[in-house]
């Protein structure tokens, strides 16, 4: 964020922006009930429909009766089947589409081309631009086809309009299955315009699929843990972003953002054609205005803020008052945040506090789990707790990003756990540079200023206290913030535009062209590039961060926790032991990663299973041993077996999040 003297408008008032003010105390424009629980879906097969994305009428077939007809699939793994050639447009090739939901103000929006969404060669995978879900959906299909032995396409659910969510498995299926494998999962675009995020997650894809056979870091990594991978939680919304000018935080759900009882009734308006929202200036003479031309900025694209009566121009967001309220923009398309929606200490939103006086969370949806993308990654997750590291990516602060999201991580964290994600917040610092690292509660709401901030039903909390895992929700890009040339450690547009100018750039800022406004008459339309450098990079530099981004994914998957049997060892016993054993077979256990077969607070909850060991051909005599393991630490263990038929046994290490690891002993 820049400072306050020419910070500029957003596009609407659901735009990310990544500060955090303190919980609201809520006002009362409009009372709603809030909705019933429903029954959540869990490992369910269902059958949905597969709608080709684009519709035959210039609209897009995202919701309503359109995809009734539409070719059905199922829920669950995918066949591999060849996905054919590379998609003749990654675009819509109808002029508009139609966004799913029903609202008071537009769904339909011209579609835009956008430059930096084109492959530079179709069908070659590169990181110089932004994949759309056409593209997307193609690799995943492609990867699953052309690599069988290493991958798995699934559909885990369906979005808000009725997309399908894909997701991969990568891991070597010769070594074993992914479910007994400690794994990962990482995600993407959950934020519909924080589209960074989704290159992030398939540029590690890509690197897992290609560089299998070639690495050998690689090949270890892929026999010995599995990935999972969807890096696009929110298709929904990474459409609406990068085949129209719109932008909103997250889901596509209508939401009433501005407390009148209407939904989505004034999004962004494209008054110059341009495919942005951006902002919007009118000189309305000397000292008449608020803003002047920053004179700090040697590209002359920055407005500084003057005050009332001491400056050329006035400044909006673009756009058009369409409700008449004396706002522009302010309820776009959507307006929850999917971010928010997790069960873990979860907050209503202010319109739905009947005390109106507690502390609250908008964007939080109607209860927990309320928004089928956030309740897929939850359901993943429960039915695969053999996960141990989670990073859900978002933009752009940039940070390496955890909980505790409501407390001080000294007071309500284990020290042994809390010591742990402070290992991993300096190493994903040094391969990304980010600035920032640590908690949300302290180091992410008061990186600008200011006190301690909570935010309610936010993910990293889920995935620590809840779900036991080392958790991230990190924030790729830094927004343009290159150089801090006043040296206020803080950002502002004029900097950004000067070290553009500086570095040779010209597609940080949209230039200012003319327009027509139907109550301002004649403006300017131009600013900050909202899309591809404010809220995420040019396209020429995303591969960069993307990469950084990935190299850390995968340092934290190579700390996963790896049970390893050894010095398996067979005592034959003499004959009439009161317990009726056998043989004696002593064994050892060693957790070769970084992070423990469980943290304290998956112990504290339950979560997993404590570690074992056993034995297959052969009668365990007594209790098996239960036992936990720190990141490189042993356990000798001794089971007490009575033979049967078979003189050879298998003896398996098992660990939820640690793995299987066996070997086999005769028994003399």
């Amino acid at each position: 964020m820049g400072s306050s003297d020419n910070s500029h408008p957003l596009p609407d008032a659901s735009s990310p922006d990544p500060a955090i003010p303190h919980p609201p105390r809520p006002r009362r424009p409009v009372k709603r009930p809030l909705a019933a629980l429903a029954a959540l879906l869990v490992g369910t097969a269902v059958v949905m429909t597969n709608a080709p994305v684009w519709g035959t009428d210039g609209t897009v077939a995202l919701g309503g009766t359109r995809l009734s007809s539409a070719t059905k699939y199922t829920v669950g793994l995918q066949p591999a089947t060849d996905p054919g050639p590379f998609p003749e447009s990654v675009t819509p090739t109808t002029p508009t589409i139609t966004i799913a939901g029903a609202r008071d103000g537009e769904s339909t929006f011209d579609v835009v081309e956008y430059p930096q969404v084109q492959p530079k060669q179709p069908g070659q995978m590169d990181f110089d631009h932004f994949h759309t879900g056409i593209e997307i959906q193609w690799w995943l299909k492609k990867w699953a086809h052309d690599h069988p032995d290493l991958v798995d396409l699934y559909v885990v659910g369906e979005s808000f309009s009725g997309q399908p969510i894909y997701q991969l498995t990568i891991t070597n299926k010769s070594t074993g299955a992914d479910t007994d494998k400690p794994a990962a999962f990482f995600e993407g675009n959950r934020h519909s315009g924080e589209t960074s995020s989704a290159e992030s997650a398939l540029w590690l894809a890509h690197h897992l699929i290609t560089q299998a056979g070639k690495d050998d870091k690689v090949d270890e990594l892929l026999a010995e843990k599995a990935f999972y991978i969807r890096p696009v939680n929110n298709p929904d919304g990474h459409d609406l972003y990068l085949y129209t000018a719109q932008t909103n935080r997250s889901s596509v759900r209508p939401q009433d953002n501005d407390g009148d009882g209407k939904l989505d009734e004034d999004s962004g308006d494209d008054l110059n054609k341009d495919g942005y929202l951006s902002q919007m200036r009118q000189y309305v003479g000397a000292g008449k205005g608020t803003h002047v031309v920053d004179e700090r900025d040697p590209a002359k694209n920055v407005m500084r803020n003057v005050g009332a009566g001491n400056g050329d121009y006035l400044m909006f967001s673009e756009g058009v008052d369409n409700d008449g309220d004396g706002d522009v923009n302010e309820d776009g398309v959507g307006g929850l945040d999917l971010h928010r929606n997790y069960p873990y200490n979860w907050h209503v939103m202010p319109e739905n506090d009947a005390t109106g006086r507690n502390l609250t969370q908008g964007g939080a949806g109607a209860y927990p789990l309320s928004e089928p993308e956030t309740r897929h990654v939850y359901t993943w997750l429960m039915s695969h707790t053999n996960i141990g590291v989670v990073n859900s990516m978002d933009t752009r602060v940039p940070m390496h990003l955890r909980g505790p999201s409501t407390c001080d991580p000294k007071e309500c964290m284990y020290t042994s756990d809390r010591r742990l994600y402070e290992h991993f917040d300096k190493a994903g610092a040094g391969f990304t540079g980010y600035r920032y690292t640590g908690s949300v509660y302290i180091d992410y709401a008061t990186r600008n200023g200011g006190d301690p901030a909570p935010l309610f039903g936010h993910g990293p909390d889920f995935g620590y206290f809840q779900y036991g895992a080392i958790w991230y929700g990190d924030e790729l890009w830094n927004g343009g913030d290159f150089k801090d040339y006043d040296g206020d450690d803080r950002f502002s547009d004029w900097e950004r535009s000067r070290w553009c100018a500086e570095n040779g750039r010209t597609d940080c800022f949209l230039p200012w062209t003319t327009a027509q406004h139907p109550t301002l008459g004649e403006v300017e339309v131009g600013g900050i590039n909202p899309k591809f450098w404010s809220q995420n990079p040019s396209a020429d530099l995303v591969g960069e961060w993307a990469a950084n981004q990935a190299r850390f994914n995968l340092y934290l998957s190579e700390s996963l926790p790896q049970v390893s049997l050894s010095q398996v060892r067979v005592k034959p016993l003499r004959g009439g032991q009161s317990d009726g054993a056998t043989h004696e077979i002593t064994a050892t256990v060693t957790n070769t990663g970084r992070i423990p077969t469980a943290l304290e607070q998956a112990k504290e909850i339950k979560i997993v299973a404590p570690d074992t060991v056993e034995v297959d051909g052969a009668r365990v005599v007594g209790e098996a041993p239960e036992f936990y393991l720190d990141g490189g630490k042993a356990q000798k263990v001794t089971l007490r077996v009575t033979k049967g038929d078979a003189d050879t046994v298998k003896v398996t290490a098992v660990s939820v999040r640690g793995g299987l690891s066996s070997a086999t002993a005769r028994l003399g």
